[in-house]
């Protein structure tokens, strides 16, 4: 599956980070050691614990390493996530099943460090060399090995920090790479002047690899069959439209991977540092492949071969595809992929759409600053011999001719490009604020800036949407998240619905209206949770519901959790600081129950329930 562009910044307003509780740990640890967990399904003998973190929104992430007896299994890792109400909420699992070796060395660290010397071209070191045991998997097999580093610097361009892996039973080298990873490079670009950027060395080789970031470019020139290697001789390369096409590619992959690290904790595309879709020179690389086919007006992410491919463009329809506003676009259909997985069809397409769209600005804007450009896409490649113009426009959408601007039902039945300019100029309106462009409401919109508003959206995005979110859905999703990060009686909260309001989106595809249902209780101590109308739930036939919950007398969270099969799945939630809680949810029919926590302390609730 491809998903094209054409045819087809800080979390510092979140709570503080604070220690991991005994509680979250021991919530990980039991996932990890369920007799149906992760450790148990992959015959994991033993684990031991790398790091435990809190980010800014109160979760537990507990980092562990896989064993054999006492010794580390090389990249067998897993993290187990708990939410800041307390509950395991899911795990990223990297696990080896079933490796079972030896684990007594009959070779020593130092007959290892001999072998790994003379196994050299060159044996001169300029450090001690360190040696270490693992288990290694390599090619399918287990391997006891001796990781052995070594160090040759001050040798000019023959400069190397070797990494080899030698069998502590036979004395073989199982596996090396060279990890002397900080090269820099320049390079012209197609349309950002000359550029720094990582790259690989190899003796006098230079490659479009940033073997730090774990990025990688390489190049069809102009074919369509196999992409190849862009190199240098110097750490200057040179300045055919391919190798500027390659270099420029580079730079924006980095563009996006520190956007999304920078301004949202992300690490990579699939939140693990990938997907590495290309393994060259020892690393597992997410790739870029330029200079696709002949006069190729597109970009495109590919859902399955995980990598990014750029066409040179025709110069009359678009100059080079390798923007950062197009890249950034291209490569968030994969970060969509790997979060709601929206569907790239009808709303939930025009919403996959928007939402590539609404962090390619954000790329763009974290790279070059703010400008009125920001709101324009593919401003600096499209129709070249056209000053201004650009392939869409967030601030007004329907400036193209084809986008829409405002929601009717036939956003379903419209190209997913087209009516992605729905939530586009949503996303605008809270950002900068304003009205319609056009008149078509009289909702006046008061801007929380880009920053908060891109906050709120990856929030929604990652947490709060579903492969089936429509454009009231999506409504519900980001007011969820703002009332997450900013509290449902903030103005962040307000004017997200006023966004969504001066486009059309009301939060109801449905025309049955919901009746109102009242609940009270109270809970004795932290952490205790009480049911509404009970553990059982009860039968929803509306699309939209709103839950509002008023405290006294401590901090409540709010939960609306629907029965799926024979276990419940929370759809929506509200966990500010206070124990006053509100969620706005659209879905589906079934059977549905609200769920109130007790964050810390007793008191008494109230809740209305309209279903």
């Amino acid at each position: 599956m491809r998903t094209s562009i054409l045819l087809a910044l800080s979390l510092a307003s979140c709570a503080t980070a604070t220690s991991p509780t005994p509680d979250a740990e021991s919530t990980a640890w039991d996932a990890l050691l369920a007799p149906d967990g992760a450790a148990a399904q992959k015959d994991v003998e033993a684990m031991d614990e790398l790091d435990v973190q809190v980010d800014p929104l109160g979760d537990t992430h507990l980092k562990v390493r896989q064993l054999v007896g006492s010794v580390p299994v090389w990249e067998g890792e897993a993290i187990a996530h708990v939410g800041a109400d307390g509950r395991f909420t899911g795990m990223t699992d990297n696990l080896l099943p079933g490796v079972h070796v030896d684990t007594t060395p009959e070779w020593s660290a130092d007959e290892a460090i001999d072998l790994a010397v003379q196994a050299l071209a060159t044996p001169a070191l300029s450090a001690d060399p360190q040696a270490d045991l693992w288990v290694l998997r390599h090619e399918g097999v287990d391997h006891l090995v001796w990781r052995v580093q070594l160090e040759q610097l001050d040798l000019g361009s023959e400069d190397t920090v070797p990494v080899l892996f030698v069998d502590a039973h036979d004395g073989s080298v199982v596996w090396s790479y060279n990890n002397f990873q900080t090269a820099t490079c320049t390079g012209t670009t197609n349309f950002y002047g000359t550029a720094s950027f990582d790259c690989y060395q190899s003796g006098s080789t230079y490659y479009t690899e940033d073997t730090p970031d774990l990025l990688a470019t390489y190049s069809y020139n102009s074919g369509t069959r196999s992409a190849s290697y862009v190199t240098s001789t110097s750490p200057t390369f040179g300045t055919t439209q391919a190798t500027k096409s390659a270099v420029e590619a580079l730079l924006v992959s980095q563009a996006v991977v520190d956007y999304y690290n920078v301004a949202h904790g992300r690490n990579g595309i699939d939140g693990s540092g990938g997907p590495g879709s290309t393994s060259s020179h020892g690393y597992a690389f997410v790739t870029s492949r330029t200079s696709y086919s002949r006069s190729y007006v597109n970009a495109f992410w590919s859902a399955t071969a995980l990598n990014m491919t750029y066409g040179d463009g025709d110069g009359v329809n678009s100059n080079a595809l390798t923007t950062f506003d197009v890249g950034g676009h291209e490569f968030t259909h994969g970060v969509t992929q790997y979060t709601a997985n929206l569907t790239y069809s009808g709303e939930s397409g025009g919403l996959n759409e928007s939402v590539s769209d609404i962090f390619g600005a954000m790329v763009e804007r974290s790279a070059l600053g703010a400008s009125s450009n920001t709101w324009k896409i593919g401003e600096d490649t499209w129709t070249p011999s056209i000053s201004g113009d650009a392939l869409r426009y967030m601030n007004d959408p329907a400036s193209d001719g084809h986008s829409l601007d405002y929601y009717s039902t036939s956003a379903a039945s419209t190209d997913v490009h087209y009516s992605s300019g729905i939530a586009n100029l949503a996303f605008y309106l809270l950002s900068e604020g304003g009205s319609h462009p056009r008149g078509r409401s009289s909702t006046v919109v008061t801007g929380i800036g880009a920053d908060a508003a891109a906050d709120i959206w990856y929030l929604a995005l990652t947490s709060y949407m579903t492969s089936s979110t429509n454009f009231a859905g999506a409504r519900t999703a980001t007011l969820s998240a703002a009332s997450a990060l900013y509290g449902a009686t903030s103005n962040e909260y307000t004017q997200v619905g006023n966004a969504w309001t001066a486009v059309g989106v009301t939060g109801s595809s449905s025309s049955a209206t919901c009746s109102t249902s009242s609940y009270s209780g109270s809970l004795s101590k932290t952490g205790r949770s009480a049911y509404a109308p009970s553990s059982s739930g009860t039968s929803v036939s509306v699309a939209a519901q709103t839950v509002s919950l008023t405290g006294t007398g401590t901090n409540f969270d709010l939960y609306l959790q629907k029965l799926s099969g024979s276990s419940w799945s929370t759809v929506a939630t509200s966990t500010a600081s206070a124990s006053t809680e509100s969620i706005s949810y659209s879905g589906t029919a079934g059977t549905y129950r609200v769920v109130v926590y007790s964050t810390s302390g007793s008191g008494t609730y109230a809740v209305s329930w309209c279903k």
